[in-house]
């Protein structure tokens, strides 16, 4: 069903989508932006394309739609999609992370884009956050994707907050032990809370962190805050700095420098990997470049300058 997305500017058309995944029978569910670039009743065609998804534990309800607005009102098409097993995705068992899933789940999306005629296949740009941040980063190293560019917005780049011997970090293990062994004999996930409080048992308990991703959310059934407790696996073994020094096109990284999940040194660390990367810093933490919050119009202006220069949409 195609609906007209009232925004500052009327100048764009949202649909819902399905994409397929590399598991048959499980599709991608996303949202198609297409911005109207005549007053024509005729199908565009050639359009840039920007591809996104969310962070950790995240879906496409908790704050991509500002971004995918704002590039849709500047001429981009935009792709946003939930992973499998997450959002309104398919796939089973439920919130689970699987970092090698999520990075074909972008894949697909490219794949199944660069077949409508509706986009540019040559003028692709992959947009991230958080954890979707390093996948992105990763991705910008993969020759054959023959990206355009990619944004990165506070990314994970193999360096998460220092983990402290606690009580709480002892119980988090034995949620983390109890799960690994009883999905190894068939039983269902065991899951914990994606974000809390600090000093309670959660993949994210930094502070600032779980008030911010319910005020991402808006409304609390859009976050359900459970992650199975054996996705704590995944982070150890991922870093996607490990390829920076491959990347194949401009990367924007935006970067906090307060940020307290993941860790600013890192950004610096990829600049230096990679003269393809452009680090924007900003003075604050991890959610304040989000829509709502003090530092999102900052981000937005270098997003839009990258795009500007590297993919323009005219």
């Amino acid at each position: 069903m195609l609906t007209s997305q009232q925004s500052t500017s009327s100048t764009f058309e949202r649909e819902d989508i399905k994409i397929p995944s590399v598991t048959p029978g499980w599709s991608l569910d996303a949202w198609k932006y297409i911005p109207k670039t005549s007053t024509k009743r005729e199908s565009p065609k050639g359009l840039p394309l920007i591809i996104m998804a969310h962070g950790l534990g995240g879906n496409k309800l908790m704050g991509l739609s500002p971004y995918a607005e704002i590039f849709a009102s500047m001429g981009y098409a935009v792709v946003a999609f939930d992973y499998r097993r997450w959002g309104a995705s398919a796939g089973t068992p439920r919130h689970i992370v699987y970092v090698s899933e999520q990075l074909d789940d972008y894949r697909s999306v490219i794949k199944y884009c660069r077949q409508q005629p509706e986009f540019d296949p040559h003028r692709v740009v992959l947009w991230g956050t958080s954890f979707s941040g390093g996948h992105v980063v990763t991705l910008a190293s993969e020759r054959l994707l023959n990206l355009s560019g990619v944004i990165a917005q506070c990314p994970y780049l193999g360096s998460g907050p220092p983990t402290q011997l606690s009580w709480t970090f002892m119980k988090t293990l034995w949620r983390y032990i109890v799960d690994v062994f009883g999905q190894m004999i068939g039983l269902s996930p065991s899951y914990i809370p994606t974000v809390a409080y600090p000093g309670e048992v959660a993949f994210i308990a930094t502070p600032g962190s779980k008030d911010c991703y319910f005020a991402l959310a808006g409304d609390e059934r859009n976050f359900s805050n459970e992650i199975s407790a054996s996705s704590l696996l995944e982070l150890p073994f991922y870093n996607p700095n490990a390829s920076g020094a491959h990347i194949t096109c401009p990367a924007l990284v935006v970067a906090a420098e307060h940020d307290n999940i993941c860790m600013f040194p890192a950004a610096t660390d990829l600049q230096s990997l990679s003269n393809r990367v452009q680090l924007v810093t900003l003075p604050g933490g991890h959610f304040d470049a989000y829509s709502g919050f003090p530092l999102h119009e900052r981000c937005l202006d270098a997003m839009k300058a990258f795009l500007s220069e590297h993919v323009p949409s005219g």
